[in-house]
């Protein structure tokens, strides 16, 4: 799934669309020349170092960060301008919508930020929950083609089944049909809420701590309303305390099952869980390790007992401690982990019967003030790699990473205060971090529904309503790599964490052809099977929230529609060869776009109709194949 040592420029420089002479790709100068005016960075391995390298033209490829970035976190007072704000609401939401654009762009930066962070605790669009929407023949009342009703528990095509359990052996349709409602409503909240922080924090802590949707279905009865449960709990928690969320976490029965210690018995303590949460969820292994095989073992000890009793009794399950369950020996922990303590070791004293309930918070307790700095700045690392960059310097985690760590701590571990500072800060607004990410599957997919007010909401009832997600949810599963709820493993997706090459990871000689033939698709229209509903992207409808002075002159027009599309303005030279081949059809003078507007304005015949739509298909199929759409 990776990708070769390329230069940004090279890598991407094969999926730009020419409609011209074709360049000679061994020029430095044949193309792209935005890449020459804003490669702050290149790609190649990472090179994680406690100094600063300034890198010669040889070895530029062998470094991420090229110059020395050395902006921190003190509140951003530079210029606020649509460009600063766009990079805004892509990294913190979804795409760029003009009515959400305008709103920030009327606030300080400050303020812009505070407004992001403003929003309601569950969704309100499309709906506060996801809905069964399988069809009639397919009810959630019945087992796969039996025919036999369950005990109890179905919902109505239409009905919220989240707090509704199948009590009895629960058939496979059910089980799967809510399993699939919950991943594509979640397209559908992304689509069409406000925007906010809240979906992509929620996204955040899901590819940071995942759950697998199938592999929990595969499992054990009732995933269904386990998994909106601890997607609810990501959401509703998203800029809480992370203390709390990660215990909350530790008994949720998504995690009590995904990662085994459901299984766990006081003879044979099963250490997935605590494995994970030492690496993967609190600590992480670079670049120290804090933590030994013996740690690992002891904390499985302290986990031990922690389950659900029935996943077949009503709504809500009931997770809590069995004694019988519990490991009961002292849980001895290395100095490595627990050092500060000024011990060899340190030990958790056995408790014995319903007190060994007690051990689950001393560990936690002992975990968050022994270990403070190490989970701190890895938590500060996920982030950074989550909103800002994958490439993390000395100068980073000096001026970044180290004060938002404090920062962290100094606030009881809450999370909000340090998101807040993070996309507050000049080095959020730094150049060097504009346009440098590449798009998730789902930034890119619902980046482009946003941007565009693409219309994907369907009156002809609930089960053509989830089939169009469904198609959005299918073509990134299928085709770029990404599905929700189905992380490869316990890790997430490599582009969030694998070293070197982070983003990268979505990218390769098929992912890049798919996204190419996706924009395509929604430029010619389609219906997603069963919807009954043509989607289409309508150009006419996009320039036609601008004014029309703007629109009249194809210069304005171009400056205006950059805005939306790309994280840094295009070279004046490019715009020109865009707008004479495009929207003036290989002509000179400018009136060749303004009369073919001009004239659908006043008579939008069909024939009006047509020549404007082509030189705006054109137009934007041109910018939307640019190499620097999948930048953000």
């Amino acid at each position: 799934m990776g990708t070769p040592t390329v230069s940004r420029r090279e890598f991407f420089r094969s999926l730009k669309i020419q409609k011209q002479q074709a360049p000679d790709l061994n020029s430095p100068d044949s193309d792209d020349p935005i890449f020459d005016k804003y490669s702050r960075k290149s790609l190649g391995p990472r090179v994680y170092s406690n100094a600063i390298v300034i890198p010669s033209e040889n070895d530029a490829a062998l470094l991420n960060r090229i110059g020395n970035i050395t902006s921190g976190i003190a509140p951003y007072a530079g210029a606020w301008t649509v460009w600063e704000a766009t990079h805004l609401l892509r990294r913190a939401s979804f795409g760029v919508k003009k009515a959400d654009l305008t709103a920030l762009l009327a606030m300080t930066p400050s303020a812009a930020v505070d407004s992001l962070f403003s929003f309601t605790a569950l969704p309100v669009s499309p709906s506060p929950t996801p809905l069964y929407f399988n069809t009639a023949s397919y009810p959630d009342t019945l087992g796969q083609g039996t025919g036999t009703p369950v005990i109890t528990g179905g919902v109505a095509q239409g009905a919220d089944w989240t707090t509704s359990n199948i009590i009895g052996y629960p058939p496979f349709g059910p089980a799967y049909s809510r399993r699939l409602s919950l991943a594509y409503w979640h397209w559908g909240v992304c689509i069409n809420e406000p925007a906010s922080i809240r979906e992509k924090m929620q996204q955040f802590w899901y590819h940071f701590i995942p759950v697998g949707f199938e592999s929990l279905e595969n499992s054990q009865n009732n995933s269904a309303t386990m998994l909106h449960d601890y997607m609810k709990l990501l959401r509703t928690n998203c800029l809480g305390n992370f203390k709390t969320l990660i215990k909350d976490i530790a008994k949720t029965p998504a995690m009590l099952v995904y990662l085994s210690n459901q299984n766990s018995t006081a003879s044979a303590p099963n250490e997935n869980f605590a494995r994970e949460l030492l690496e993967l969820f609190t600590m992480g292994k670079v670049p120290t390790q804090n933590y030994t095989e013996p740690d690992v073992i002891a904390a499985s000890k302290v986990f031990s007992g922690w389950r659900v009793p029935s996943f077949i009794s009503a709504y809500p399950f009931a997770p809590g401690f069995d004694s019988t369950r519990h490991n009961q020996t002292n849980k001895v922990f290395s100095s490595l982990l627990f050092g500060n303590l000024g011990n060899t070791n340190t030990t958790i004293a056995n408790q014995a019967g319903a007190a060994g309930a007690n051990e689950f918070n001393i560990f936690f307790d002992l975990l968050f003030t022994q270990q403070a700095t190490t989970i701190s700045r890895y938590i500060c690392r996920r982030l950074y790699r989550y909103f800002v960059y994958y490439d993390i310097d000395a100068n980073v985690e000096a001026n970044v990473i180290v004060p938002l760590a404090a920062l962290l701590v100094s606030n009881n571990w809450e999370m909000a205060p340090v998101v807040k500072a993070l996309f507050k800060s000049e080095h959020f607004f730094d150049v060097a971090n504009k346009g440098v990410m590449i798009k998730s599957p789902m930034d890119y997919i619902v980046g482009l529904i946003r941007t565009f007010n693409l219309n994907t909401t369907t009156a002809l009832g609930v089960d053509k309503q989830y089939f169009i997600w469904r198609y959005f949810h299918d073509y990134s599963d299928n085709n770029l790599g990404q599905e929700f709820g189905g992380p490869p493993n316990v890790a997430g997706w490599k582009a969030y964490y694998q070293e070197p090459t982070y983003y990268q990871n979505w990218i390769n000689s098929e992912t890049i052809q798919k996204r190419a033939s996706m924009l395509t698709t929604f430029m010619n229209g389609f219906t997603p099977s069963s919807s009954s509903t043509l989607i289409k992207l309508d150009f006419i409808a996009f320039i036609q929230q601008f004014p029309n002075a703007t629109i009249n002159d194809p210069n304005l027009l171009i400056d205006e529609v950059t805005k939306y599309l790309f994280c840094v303005d295009l070279p004046a030279a490019y715009k020109t060869q865009l707008k004479q081949q495009d929207l003036l059809t290989g002509q000179s003078s400018d009136i060749y776009w303004t009369q073919a507007w001009v004239n659908y304005l006043s008579s939008p015949t069909a024939t009006n109709t047509t020549v404007v739509v082509n030189k705006l298909k054109a137009f934007f199929t041109s910018l939307l194949q640019l190499a620097e759409y999948q930048l953000m």
